[in-house]
């Protein structure tokens, strides 16, 4: 586990900043995670408005107990609200999965693999993580390929409500 010190800066990339989600999102992630255009696709499901804000407060937590967790992603040029991305742990505490998710605006730009890309690099880097995690619904096929060319390998996918779900992992490069 980081000291939070070590994980509370924001990572700016070529075209994004990940911002630490803290209040100031607030208002953006509640009307994220109840877009259904966005959490069609999620393993969550859309999620009402106080579902979103428990889950805002669980983003919030874990970086306050952790000191790494999800980032709001922000568009450099515009300062404009993208998504989320980030690493978060699991309920077991023991290794972190990376979670990411775009408005429809973003798409398609590369801008999920150059946030992801980034929070995986904190992650096998300053974090010292060995194995980072992924999880996605099987239909999900542009995630799925997304976490493929991250370097993702696929340990198992099993049938979950109506859909399935597959779970992938990638380990820290040697020599990192």
């Amino acid at each position: 586990m980081s000291t939070p010190a070590a994980g509370l800066d924001a990572i700016e990339t070529d075209r994004l900043i990940l911002q630490p989600v803290d209040e100031g999102q607030r208002a953006d992630l509640i009307a994220f995670l109840g877009e259904p255009a966005v959490m069609v696709v999620r393993k969550l499901g859309v999620l009402s408005p106080q579902a979103a804000s428990a889950v805002v407060d669980e983003m919030i937590a874990h970086w306050r107990t952790h000191g790494f967790g999800m980032y709001a992603v922000i568009e450099r040029a515009t300062g404009a609200f993208m998504g989320e991305c980030g690493l978060r742990y699991l309920e077991d505490g023991t290794v972190p999965e990376i979670s990411y998710g775009l408005l429809p605006a973003a798409r398609g730009k590369g801008y999920g693999r150059e946030a992801a890309t980034a929070s995986m690099r904190h992650g096998f880097g300053p974090l010292r993580q060995s194995r980072i995690v992924a999880f996605a619904r099987g239909d999900n096929v542009i995630s799925r390929r997304l976490l493929e060319s991250l370097g993702f390998a696929l340990l198992w996918e099993r049938a979950e409500r109506d859909y399935s779900v597959v779970h992938y992992e990638a380990l820290r490069p040697s020599g990192s």
